[in-house]
């Protein structure tokens, strides 16, 4: 099974070097032009909490991203050097009481988007899963 990685350093500016990197697997694994739109939503996401929460906009510290695809699934992984989170209490950022908030919107689209998200490493890495059909 083939695996395509990258590592970026935690710099908002990467993010280019990212939406790079998305295109090229989209083109490698031939995904979906359907599923483009809700992955690269989704990994974008997951960078940007990577970089500002996890690590903290520490340019020593990097962000590492792998895809591959695995019988009808494919799959994006984000790791960060951080300390993680407690993935177990993502609230709703469309309810009332939440609705203001500046946070909690990326987690909740990623959530939405994906088939399935798994968090790993106390949060500090998260796969998010797509069905294939």
């Amino acid at each position: 099974m083939k695996k395509l990685e990258i590592e970026v350093s935690s710099e908002i500016s990467n993010i280019i070097k990212v939406e790079n990197f998305i295109e090229a697997f989209t083109s490698h694994f031939n995904l979906d032009s359907d599923l483009y739109g809700k992955i690269s939503l989704s990994v974008i996401e997951a960078v940007n909490n990577a970089i500002l929460s996890g690590n903290k906009r520490q340019p020593d510290k990097y962000v590492k991203l792998v895809a591959w695809k695995q019988d009808n699934r494919f799959m994006v992984t984000v790791s960060d050097e951080g300390e993680g989170f407690d993935y177990t209490n993502i609230p709703d950022p469309t309810l009332p009481d939440n609705i203001n908030k500046v946070t909690g919107r990326g987690l909740f689209l990623m959530k939405t988007l994906s088939d399935d998200l798994i968090f790993e490493n106390n949060g500090a890495t998260v796969t998010l899963v797509f069905n294939l059909n």
